[in-house]
């Protein structure tokens, strides 16, 4: 069985590696010219600490107008490959010998339908989600070697960066071929099957982009109204993402933001041009806490763990379903 799936398969197989041989290849040639650019620029210090190191003048910017295109780019392959997987690989599976009945004569064999759907969703899945390992950790390693001058720069919450990240888009492979494949199954067309798949995918992964940051454990930062903002270092001015923040009041409750405003602008008007006496204002106004909910980017493993525990759950359960209905099939 496993032959006459690679046989079944053999071009979508024949592309993947042809797609990593060429992915790998020029992420290898890109890397190597921009680490040149890096260091005839002197901006390797840079790397680690873009903000505090000691560049000539406008270099850290001109290496940013060149290469956060082609390093944005890279990163976005890896974000579309996953429904690529579904649309091309995943979809067609089933749907193509259903549609055009040749999986009677698979069903008229010694084979048993299970080991026949197995060995059909091993032969198409494996070397897709190898490929994508594969070019997710080629990417890494450029987006790396540009440290915080790309976009590492913007922190592991970065859209890009986190879709392309960890374990994110394996799970998002997952669930995008089982999502295609099982509406293969379902409609019995392949047609069908690539469309309302990309449709669903674009939808169930916008409908979740917030949930895996909602159960990871979240810290809390809280600052007296009348501290020295420029003294504090809050979750807004480093990669975490915030999840909540506003005022508290004396008694610990949460301040409307309409009352925060109106008291915040009153206390502008009082105060003046002192900086001081506006901070001094505040408290007196009631508004007593500043506070921020947020998740540090030493913690977005946890956030990117979740976010493949979710997709991997709804890849497994459409893989059942699949299952299922192939099954019924006659």
């Amino acid at each position: 069985m496993i032959w006459t799936s690679w046989r079944q398969q053999r071009w979508q197989l024949l592309t993947l590696l042809g797609l990593l041989v060429v992915g790998v290849g020029t992420i290898a040639l890109l890397r190597s010219n921009m680490l040149d650019v890096i260091d005839s620029a002197g901006i390797a210090r840079c790397v680690a600490d873009a903000e505090g190191c000691d560049a000539p003048g406008g270099a850290v910017k001109a290496f940013r107008e060149t290469w956060s295109m082609p390093l944005d780019l890279a990163q976005g392959v890896i974000m579309a490959l996953p429904i690529l997987i579904g649309i091309f690989i995943g979809a067609p599976l089933f749907a193509r010998e259903l549609e055009e009945g040749t999986h009677v004569l698979a069903f008229t064999q010694s084979v048993s339908r299970t080991r026949w759907m197995f060995s059909k969703l091993v032969v198409a899945l494996v070397p897709a989600l190898v490929v994508l390992v594969a070019l997710q950790a080629a990417v890494s390693w450029w987006v790396s070697a540009a440290g915080e001058l790309g976009p590492l720069w913007n922190g592991p919450f970065r859209s890009t960066t986190f879709a392309s990240g960890h374990v994110s888009p394996v799970g998002y492979a997952l669930f995008a071929f089982a999502l295609c494949t099982f509406l293969g199954v379902v409609t019995r067309r392949t047609l069908v099957a690539m469309t309302s798949g990309f449709g669903a995918f674009l939808v169930v992964r916008l409908a979740l982009s917030v949930v895996p940051e909602r159960l990871v454990p979240q810290q809390r930062l809280e600052i007296a109204a009348d501290a020295d903002r420029l003294s504090v270092r809050t979750p807004i001015d480093d990669g975490s993402v915030v999840l909540d923040s506003g005022q508290l009041d004396a008694a610990g409750r949460p301040v409307s933001h309409e009352h925060y405003l109106a008291v915040n602008q009153a206390c502008k008007d009082a105060a003046g041009s002192s900086q001081d006496a506006f901070l001094a204002c505040l408290p007196r106004s009631g508004i007593a806490k500043s506070y921020w909910a947020y998740i540090p980017e030493s913690h977005a493993w946890q956030v990117h763990l979740a976010d493949g525990a979710i997709f991997g759950v709804l890849a497994a359960l459409l893989l059942a379903g699949t299952v299922w209905a192939l099954r019924r099939q006659s």
